[in-house]
């Protein structure tokens, strides 16, 4: 593994563990501490810090120390959790996350990074030790003389481990420095002694620069745990051979070392004995002892296994040692059922296009084989049909994430919000296993951010002001999402004022956006805080004001094929609801045509089909009176201004009238129109494929896709098409009372 790719894992396991403190420190933040959730945060700091280390990234190392010292002084209930420590720890998390982002190189060249680190390290000052505030002047030394000093310094050999490094001969070639792992050691205690083996060292001739020819045995004093020392080496421990034996380890088990290893087995029986690792007699002893493997009753002799030693030694009793068994036994049964791995998004996205292309190669197959009519070959054709839509949904899974975590991380938005807000807000979550897409979910990021600020500055009011009204002081806010109709609904809503209506309209005419005398539904007024530029904020704040936002949430969700509805009550709250399509790679459409053109619908908005001669046209509108509703509808042919191609106008001709008009009637959300095509050709599996820049302004269409026979087929963004149905309808009652009064 190159040294780019184990920088790129290192990255993103911080990453997740920079989400794993911040999670548990809301939950302390919300009076759920207890010692699990400090051991969880101690050890994402840990892990964070160690890895580090192995990269010599020391202003992640240096910076991160302190912050473990603290937390492992609260964990021994030498300080306390309260909440001016929380806040000092959530912006030392905040900090560390810009710490992993940036080189060593580049924050010796930033001194805003390096004047936050001081601050934060003056800021954690109450809480460190004097031990701990020696080690932070330290931690400002080359670490080549710390591990100097490590060296040379002498003590007991209590906690005295022995580790055995054969690193990959392809080490230095990986970009790993073996001085690294040393020095990161040296963090976690005092190295005794360090002996560097040099018997692989080639002649001059045969010696590459590349190549690492050294091997090191260890003594490392350290009350760190096994785990602790694994993970010094987890970059590279699976091409090399690592051993390290505890200060509890036998005699026996030094001398399996030495068996296994290629040196000599005197040699490296001195070296041990060198570290301080075993004493000269023991390890005479231990070879003379050895050297009988049978027996006085002629059977070979058989190591004990390690739960035996620890009873017979009388360090653990045998119950323990059976539960442990027990419960490891569930942990590798539990790991086996639940593997995951890491993938390239890349690489999925390269999967989901191909399993398109398989689909449009299957639609192709299938009309091939209506023309031939051979029983046996239509019947593997529908089977071959059947793998394909199991293939697919596999696929699309795949892309699947819960929103959970989208949702988790506006908790530390809102807490942040509220302190700058002065105002007390508790959000609830609701649904956060609900999948969709990942390519959704990470656009959705920007959407929702404006969304819940907008709610919290503008929907829910003061303390003070809550209190008047008779409200509870903290503010409720909700961020839900739940399946309904084949779409995914993800709702924000809140128990604040509500929208003020007439604010609203006092600010559209303001700005020229609507007449004085204009007559707009509750949904309508509601909808022009999407305009651009538009607020009704009274001043400019960090927060709002300056009419950016809204628009942009608008303008995100519809290109993501979605559509956004906004309801409010005064005085009781507002509730902005998404409505977005499952996924944006392969859809369940309804193939119709007008003039010759191909549209695909999605099938998850149709409501039902129509003939339109069938029902009553209302002259001088696009509207149709359907069972008593009134349902506006639009003609494909006259939107998208088609014409006729020349097979058809022959067609036409010997038909000798226009052929018969259909009507998809359409919902989204609580909007329903129609679409009136001239064929409908029933339902299709399609692949979406996004249109070009030159295609980008135009309205109502959300994609394109290829057909089986070869032609494209245009796909329709239902809800620009219903709302600009209905936009139609309203210029319409528009001119007529106009004409009415002209009369």
């Amino acid at each position: 593994m190159s040294l780019d790719a184990v920088l790129q894992t290192f990255y993103i396991e911080a990453q997740e563990h920079l989400e794993s403190m911040e999670n548990m420190l809301l939950k302390m933040d919300e009076g759920e501490c207890d010692d699990e959730m400090l051991n969880d945060i101690f050890r994402s700091a840990h892990t964070i810090k160690g890895s580090a280390g192995i990269f010599g990234l020391d202003h992640i190392v240096n910076f991160t120390h302190v912050v473990e010292n603290v937390l492992d002084r609260a964990r021994d209930n030498e300080i306390d959790i309260d909440k001016n420590l929380i806040d000092v720890i959530f912006k030392c998390r905040d900090h560390m996350q810009s710490l992993v982002a940036v080189s060593l190189d580049e924050y010796n060249a930033q001194t805003d990074l390096q004047k936050t680190d001081s601050d934060l390290l003056a800021a954690l000052a109450p809480w460190t030790s004097t031990e701990n505030k020696q080690t932070v002047a330290q931690n400002n030394t080359p670490a080549e003389s710390q591990l100097d000093n490590k060296l040379t310094n002498e003590g007991d050999n209590e906690n005295l481990w022995h580790i055995s490094l054969r690193l990959s001969t392809d080490c230095l070639r990986n970009g790993m420095d073996p001085l690294s792992f040393i020095k990161f050691l040296s963090s976690l205690g005092e190295i005794k002694h360090i002996e560097t083996i040099i018997d692989n060292f080639p002649q001059v001739d045969n010696f590459d620069a590349e190549s690492l020819y050294f091997a090191y045995e260890i003594a490392l004093q350290s009350d760190a745990s096994l785990e602790e020392i694994e993970n010094t080496f987890m970059f590279v421990q699976d091409d090399s051979d690592i051993t390290i034996l505890p200060p509890t380890a036998k005699i026996d088990d030094y001398l399996l070392l030495i068996d296994k290893l290629p040196e000599e087995n005197q040699r490296l029986g001195d070296i041990l004995v060198n570290c301080g690792s075993l004493t000269r007699h023991s390890l005479e002893q231990a070879l003379i002892a050895q050297s009988t493997v049978i027996t006085a009753t002629g059977e070979q002799t058989v190591t004990p296994k390690l739960g035996e030693l620890l009873t017979e030694q009388n360090k653990v009793s045998e119950s323990i040692v059976s539960a442990a068994l027990t419960k490891q036994k569930q942990n590798k049964s539990q790991v086996s059922e639940g593997k995951q791995i890491r993938i390239d998004s890349n690489r999925l996205d390269h999967l989901i296009n191909l399993i398109g292309e398989l689909v449009i190669n299957q639609q192709r197959i299938e009309l091939l084989s209506k023309g031939v009519k051979k029983p046996q070959l239509t019947e593997a054709v529908d089977d071959f049909e059947n793998f394909t839509n199991q293939i697919r949904d596999a696929a699309l899974s795949l892309r699947m994430v819960a929103i959970g975590g989208t949702f988790q991380r506006f908790k530390r938005l809102v807490r942040d919000t509220a302190q700058e807000l002065g105002k007390e807000v508790e959000l609830t979550i609701d649904g956060a296993d609900t999948e969709l897409d990942r390519l959704m979910v990470e656009k959705l990021g920007d959407p929702l951010t404006h969304i819940v600020r907008n709610a919290m500055d503008h929907g829910l009011e003061s303390i003070e002001d809550r209190q008047a009204a008779g409200k509870n002081t903290k503010g409720q806010l909700k961020l839900a999402a739940y399946h309904e109709g084949g779409h995914i609904v993800i709702a924000i809503s809140d128990d604040g004022n509500g929208i003020n209506k007439e604010r609203i309209r006092e600010k559209a005419i303001e700005k020229g956006i609507i007449n004085t005398d204009s007559k707009l539904s509750d949904n309508e007024l509601f909808h022009l805080i999407f305009h651009p530029g538009f607020s009704t904020a009274a001043e400019v704040t960090n927060l709002s004001g300056r009419g950016v936002g809204m628009d942009v949430v608008k303008r995100n969700v519809e290109a993501l094929q979605g559509s956004i509805d906004i309801s409010s009550q005064a005085g009781k709250g507002s509730e902005f609801k998404i409505r977005l399509p499952l996924t944006l790679a392969i859809i369940d459409g309804f193939h119709v045509e007008a003039k010759g053109t191909h549209f695909i619908i999605p099938q998850a908005t149709i409501i039902e089909c129509i003939n339109l001669a069938n029902h009553q046209d209302i002259k001088g509108r696009h509207c149709i009176n359907l069972r008593g509703e009134m349902i506006p509808y639009l003609n494909m042919s006259e939107i998208f201004k088609l014409t006729p191609s020349r097979e058809q106008t022959l067609a036409d001709n010997i038909i000798q009238h226009s052929p018969k008009r259909e009507l998809v009637i359409v919902q989204f959300g609580s909007d329903v129109a129609g679409i009136a095509v001239d064929t409908l050709n029933g339902e299709i599996q399609t692949v979406v494929k996004p249109l070009g820049p030159i295609f980008k302004a135009l309205k109502g269409i959300g994609g394109s896709s290829l057909l089986g026979n070869g032609e494209i087929a245009f796909i329709l963004d239902v809800p620009q098409l219903i709302e600009l149905a209905i936009a139609n309808e309203i210029a319409s009652k528009v001119s007529r009372a106009e004409s009415m009064n002209g009369q």
